[in-house]
């Protein structure tokens, strides 16, 4: 996904994630197994290194969020580079898909290995300890719903809801522990924060919407057209330039000033609003390393 322009060092670190970070060492060191949730529309931009670095020799299991919002085929094709680099990862929807079987299957072994240590020093069973980590609005609070069955944790569809740990007991076998997302204190390049303000795991507002909703359409008139023509009816994007595009969106959908003019602000909120919702189909916005 291209920017229209390169800017170093877009900082965005707001103090209770500064907090939090400072913070998730004692509990990385009682837990015993990291579960790490990113994004599968962008499972690169959607991590953070600065928690990755933490991790050390600890076990450690990325999923996948929002596999039903994501192009299946660039998924698997993560799956597999991420297989091919000996790292544990799995992709699921998880507000429609129970997790909770591929994650026991995932975890017999130390589950095995804990209740054997208990057993030898007479302690009773204790869950396995489970850090779930990720930035914002990648799907933490889902995942921990998911496996509870319940409401355990806050969840939305914006970035900052999740803001201090809490530890939410899901089984007999499981207890999870849930932070709030941490972001890396700055990024290489603007296009890794476009990525992610079009994703919601930024605010919006950190950045200009010119360039986050320009970039997105980008992206759709060079992979993904169809979409442009089933959600607007702009049959062929080829000869259109991004503002006859946009002004068809504003006619398409009704985004009008009070003259009833086409308002290109609400043209490009609108869109940027439809691909997080889901509603232009299953888009991708990185493709994995060849």
């Amino acid at each position: 996904m291209n920017s229209p322009k390169q800017r170093q060092n877009i900082h965005y670190f707001p103090g209770h994630m500064a907090k939090a970070f400072a913070a998730l060492a004692p509990y990385l060191k009682s837990a015993d197994l990291v579960v790490e949730i990113a994004d599968a529309r962008a499972p690169s931009a959607s991590r953070n290194p600065m928690l990755l670095s933490l991790l050390g020799e600890k076990p450690h299991l990325l999923v996948l969020s929002k596999l039903d919002r994501a192009d299946p085929k660039v998924t698997e094709a993560w799956l597999s580079y991420y297989q091919s680099h000996q790292t544990n990862a799995i992709a699921s929807d998880l507000k429609h898909e129970k997790i909770i079987r591929n994650l026991l299957t995932g975890a017999s072994s130390m589950i095995t290995r804990k209740r054997e240590k208990e057993q030898k020093i007479g302690m009773k069973p204790q869950p396995l300890r489970l850090l779930v980590l990720g930035i914002p609005n990648v799907g933490k609070s889902t995942f921990i719903n998911n496996l509870a069955g319940r409401n355990a944790a806050k969840a939305a569809n914006r970035p900052g809801v999740t803001r201090a740990e809490q530890w939410v007991k899901v089984s007999q076998d499981f207890v999870l522990l849930d932070t709030p997302g941490i972001l890396p204190m700055n990024y290489p390049s603007e296009e890794q924060a476009i990525l992610l303000a079009c994703l919601g795991s930024i605010k919006e507002e950190v950045l200009p919407l010119d360039a986050l909703a320009d970039s997105l359409l980008a992206l759709l008139r060079s992979r993904y057209p169809a979409c442009l023509e089933e959600r607007y009816g702009i049959a062929d994007v080829t000869p259109l330039s991004d503002t006859m595009i946009y002004e068809k969106i504003a006619k398409r959908m009704g985004y009008l000033s009070a003259g009833g003019n086409p308002d290109f602000s609400k043209a490009r909120r609108g869109l940027l609003k439809d691909f997080q919702d889901g509603l232009l189909g299953r888009l991708s916005l990185e493709g994995a390393p060849c």
